[in-house]
């Protein structure tokens, strides 16, 4: 969308009012993907003569633009930039930002338009704009402002620093806090910042902002109140234990343990190791193992049954380092009678089993329990998967879509072109969605023109829009791939193809067709 912002020539000029009714409710009600990228187009209806028009583009704007965070508005400066054209011949010296303004609009709205006009590509309206915003006192200006700190016009620049700078109080703390993520950025701004967060009353803006639902306010919070060493331990569990989101969770956790007493670390260990991060519970096993060196065995064969496999290799490898007569697949199979433990141990004796293994876990393929099953195949298929190959074809017909799809990946670790005809027989017979949508990817991703053949017949099915467009990219993607592999087709392949291709040539994209058919021409060739 190009911007035309000569709205203030004599020749009233309002490019909104020539726009259809039906483009203004499109961009007025837009939802969809990215709503930065709609902005400039929805202030670009503010250019009209309309009152009516234009308050609804001020009520849209403010509702989209005063939740965004200063990182989302930073971004939306440079798209301003980005998707405006000028007359450079205007002498945009006598515009104001005001004349957007619409007399029943709050001082929030105003607040916002201003900010938006702030991202004017034009310095002398861009700086008009930056006056009238350090008019306002409220701190709703204060990100706009701050942005304009990092303008490339010294005019503008040097004034918003300024302006900056004088909001350099508590009175503003709470819009400060919230600008941390961009401030952290600015080198000038952020040391006057530093030395107002340094005063005791700062600290309960940080402390607020360290739930704030912006994840970057969260981060700056908790970077700053660490790097001013004004947290206790206890306070950084207690952020700990608030905050969901699993790396920064890590970052508080590495910040905890420095300097840590051992007594501490032990006493909050249980929670540590129920973290559903298993990046936090590999290092808080890790630093355990190292304090606490006699409980060293209690808690690796703890970790033989976590969640993740990282975390069971890892406790392996270290029981492994000093017990090299260490059993496992005898301590997996003992843990297989735990009930919370059972598809864990399955995985275990997958992970570090035998071949002949396999026959211990090779019952639980017909187990009722659904993550049992799903364990007992990934486990199987790392031991053994050839023999136990036509159990996983008949697990691919299962209701569970989960159990269906684990025995397809499965399968595809293994040579399977011996089972394509019981393949495309279950695909035609089976009742289920999943069990048709998965055969199908197995078929089509058998040897190169194999492949082809299959998926052929799946692109022209008629019958199932979902297959159909299924065989379309596969298609597509083995046109696209076709050099990568220089396997020959049998006489046999060649002729199924051609007479696919004669069956269905009008199902068939004709650029698809000839492409086929001038690979089989350079073979037929090269014969």
């Amino acid at each position: 969308m190009i911007l035309k912002w000569s709205f203030f020539k004599k020749k009233s000029y309002y490019p909104a009012d020539n726009y259809s009714k039906e483009y203004i409710e499109e961009v007025l009600n837009y939802t969809q993907g990215s709503l930065l990228t709609k902005i400039p187009a929805i202030f670009e209806l503010l250019l009209t003569s309309s009152t009516e028009l234009k308050m609804r583009a001020v009520q849209v704007l403010y509702m989209r633009v005063s939740n965004l965070n200063i990182l989302e508005l930073s971004r939306l400066d440079s798209l301003f930039r980005e998707r405006t054209s000028l007359h450079w011949s205007y002498d945009w010296k006598k515009e104001n930002p005001e004349s957007l303004f619409v007399p029943s609009m709050s001082e929030d709205e105003k607040t916002v338009i201003l900010g938006l006009c702030s991202f004017h590509p034009n310095g002398y309206f861009r700086e008009k704009a930056l006056h009238k915003l350090a008019q306002q006192n409220t701190g709703k200006e204060f990100p706009y402002l701050l942005l304009r700190c990092n303008d490339w016009v010294k005019e503008i620049k040097k004034p918003a620093a300024q302006y900056i700078k004088s909001r350099l109080t508590e009175q503003h703390l709470e819009e400060i806090v919230k600008c941390l993520p961009y401030i952290n950025n600015n080198s000038n701004v952020f040391n006057k910042v530093v030395q107002l967060l340094t005063k005791k009353e700062s600290f309960p803006y940080l402390d607020k902002g360290t739930v704030s639902k912006d994840r970057s306010t969260r981060l700056a919070c908790y970077q700053m109140t660490m790097n001013l060493n004004v947290v206790s331990k206890e306070s950084l569990m207690k952020y700990y234990r608030k905050e969901k989101e699993p790396s920064l969770r890590l970052f508080i956790f590495n910040e905890w343990k420095r300097d840590i007493q051992v007594d501490d670390f032990k006493n909050s260990y249980p929670l540590l190791k129920r973290d559903n991060s298993p990046t936090i519970r590999l290092h808080a096993l890790k630093e355990f193992i190292a304090y606490f060196p006699s409980e060293r065995s209690k808690q690796l064969e703890a970790a033989l049954l976590d969640k993740n496999r990282a975390i069971r290799d890892y406790a392996r490898y270290l029981i492994k380092k000093y017990d090299t007569t260490y059993d496992f697949v005898h301590f997996y199979s003992r843990k297989k009678t735990a009930h919370l433990s059972v598809h864990i141990a399955i995985l275990g004796i997958g992970e570090a089993g035998r071949k002949e293994h396999a026959e211990l876990i090779a019952p639980y393929l017909k187990h009722h329990n659904v993550a049992i099953v799903k364990a007992a195949i990934r486990a199987v298929a790392m031991l053994d998967g050839e023999t136990y190959k036509s159990s996983f074809a008949d697990l691919l017909n299962c209701k569970h879509r989960g159990i269906s799809k684990a025995a397809t990946k499965a399968i595809t670790t293994l040579n399977y072109e011996d089972m394509k005809e019981s393949l495309f027989t279950l695909y035609e017979d089976t009742i289920y969605d999943h069990t048709k949508n998965n055969t199908a990817l197995l078929l089509s991703s058998l040897p190169k023109w194999q492949a082809l053949i299959y998926i052929i017949k799946f692109y022209v099915n008629t019958e199932d829009d979902e297959i159909s467009n299924l065989g379309e990219r596969q298609l597509e993607g083995w046109i696209a791939q076709y050099n990568r592999s220089f396997v020959l087709p049998t006489k046999q392949q060649i002729e199924t193809i051609k007479a696919l291709l004669y069956k269905h040539r009008h199902d068939l994209e004709q650029q698809q067709v000839s492409a086929i058919e001038f690979c089989l021409k350079g073979i037929e060739t090269r014969g």
